[in-house]
């Protein structure tokens, strides 16, 4: 399709090859533009950016692995290639919201879950990166139908249906960063109370021992004059002591507890 690179501006050109467009739509007097970006999963998240060029008599796709124009003859074609594309976009967020209700689960469960954050942030951000994208596209595509409803050929209930498609999944997708924050919220809660827990357990031992340690420093000391030194039963008597002492804390901090 040589006749169409020379037809197509060089600035247009450029961004029909650019893998990191944006989605937009161009109207310009000979011909129109689309571009449409949409995510898919490979090893991680990524976009794609399809490319359209309508002259008004035929329709063309850039084909970026071979770098050069196809001819679709008919919107039908154009419609059933991006329907494809965002089938699997569909398929993509509802494998996500499954990821998700595994995490949900498994903190409802009170499961030993080392690695939540790292799956948190994980979902967190590629759901970010699907909302933008699909937010953007959402438009352009409403931009793309509303300027070629006029056309006699144009499939405006198939490309209506893609829309609706690509905005419903928008709002999954927002769904799912929803269920994310709250399961974000309700895993720092749960950690607060073990922290919680382990301080207060922490708190109680310290109020047990330290007049334990007390006794122990007093008596340890390495001067003259210590009371029971004396005694040959004062080792006994000063233990006795640290035990009362054990056991008037330990009681003090029950009836305290009840009390509160």
């Amino acid at each position: 399709m040589k006749n169409l690179f020379e037809k197509v501006d060089s600035f247009h050109l450029s961004d029909i090859k650019n893998p990191t467009h944006p989605s937009i739509f161009i109207e310009e007097s000979t011909y129109d533009i689309l571009i449409l970006v949409l995510p898919y999963k490979d090893e991680s998240l990524k976009m794609e950016s399809y490319a359209f060029v309508f002259d008004h008599t035929s329709y063309y796709y850039f084909d970026r692995n071979k770098g050069e124009f196809s001819d679709f003859d008919t919107m039908q074609r154009v419609y059933e290639f991006l329907n494809e594309k965002t089938n699997a976009v569909m398929k993509l967020v509802a494998s996500m919201h499954e990821s998700i209700d595994l995490m949900e689960e498994a903190l409802y469960e009170n499961a030993h879950f080392s690695n939540f954050m790292h799956y948190w942030l994980s979902n967190k951000k590629d759901l970010s990166r699907i909302q933008r994208v699909l937010t953007l596209g959402d438009e352009v595509l409403s931009q793309f139908i509303g300027t070629y409803l006029k056309e006699e050929d144009f499939l405006a209930i198939h490309f209506q249906d893609i829309h609706e498609h690509i905005g419903r999944t928008n709002r999954s997708a927002l769904l799912a960063t929803d269920k994310l924050n709250n399961l974000y919220n309700f895993y720092t809660s749960r950690s607060n109370e073990k922290m919680n827990r382990t301080i207060y357990l922490l708190t109680i031992l310290s109020g047990i021992f330290l007049p334990l340690h007390f006794v122990a420093g007093y008596f340890g000391m390495n001067s003259q004059g210590l009371p029971f030194s004396d005694i040959a039963n004062g080792t006994s008597l000063v233990t006795l002591i640290m035990v009362s002492c054990a056991v008037v804390m330990t009681g003090l901090i029950l009836f305290l507890k009840k009390r509160l």
